[in-house]
């Protein structure tokens, strides 16, 4: 779905342009097939075309049991890293069982006092986690979040926003940037880019059984208020679905 055209939520049919539009893997039904595309290219278009993962890497992910974290933590395996990540005692088994090496409890410890050299971490909490990923990280190293604040360059050529909200970005930012150069490290907040080609290798993924989507709960569009206030209470283990 083009991300400046929002408003799916509304039956019976939405339009969208047949080149942001990929097949739906053979191996899934509709409901847990709509839990891949957004999660799924943002976790590839982070680890693969922004943190550059290859094989031996040492990765962190924040959040791991939710949407993106556990498509990311799957795809990180997958290239060959080795993923740490934050889970409450209730997803960590979830996260082990899609291939993290090393699960931080974050209700009884500090990632930071934990993990360090790593080389890369994808932000999915942002906050005090997206500030404590930069002390884990090796100099050189590169940070990507979805839950911190865009940049000011994201803004422009993502959504075509005015010298006055990149300058407001900008300020409201610059606590964030002084601390990653502090460190050494290299900032990036990501805006995930649809793709129709890019669903493509995530869909190969699933039918190889490479890839497994986790759905926490489908909600009936009647429901659909319920089903945000679910997602909004920040516990759900995989993606939450509203079927139409």
């Amino acid at each position: 779905m083009d991300k400046k055209k929002l408003g799916a939520c509304a039956p019976p049919y939405a339009a969208v342009d047949a080149a942001l539009a990929g097949k739906m893997p053979k191996s899934l039904n509709f409901a847990d097939a709509a839990g891949l595309p957004l999660a799924g290219l943002t976790a590839l278009q982070a680890l693969r075309d922004e943190l550059g993962v290859t094989a031996g890497d040492r990765v962190f992910i924040s959040g791991g049991a939710g949407g993106a974290g556990t498509l990311a933590i799957q795809l990180a395996v997958w290239m060959g890293a080795e993923v740490a990540t934050t889970a409450s005692p209730r997803g960590e088994e979830l996260v082990r069982s899609l291939g993290a090496a090393t699960v931080v409890n974050y209700q009884k410890q500090k990632f930071k006092d934990v993990l360090s050299d790593d080389d890369g971490a994808f932000d999915l909490t942002g906050g005090q986690d997206l500030s404590d990923s930069f002390a884990i990280l090796k100099r050189g190293a590169k940070a990507v979040s979805i839950g911190g604040l865009p940049e000011p360059a994201n803004v422009r050529a993502d959504f075509g926003a005015g010298p006055l909200v990149s300058t407001a970005l900008w300020v409201a930012g610059a606590k964030i940037r002084r601390q990653a150069r502090k460190r050494g490290v290299d900032y990036r907040f990501l805006f995930m880019h649809p793709s129709g080609p890019g669903l493509d290798p995530l869909a190969d993924l699933v039918d190889k059984g490479e890839l497994k989507t986790v759905t926490d709960r489908v909600f009936p569009f009647e429901q659909i208020a319920e089903g945000f206030a679910h997602l909004e209470q920040g516990h759900a283990k995989g993606k939450v679905v509203v079927q139409m």
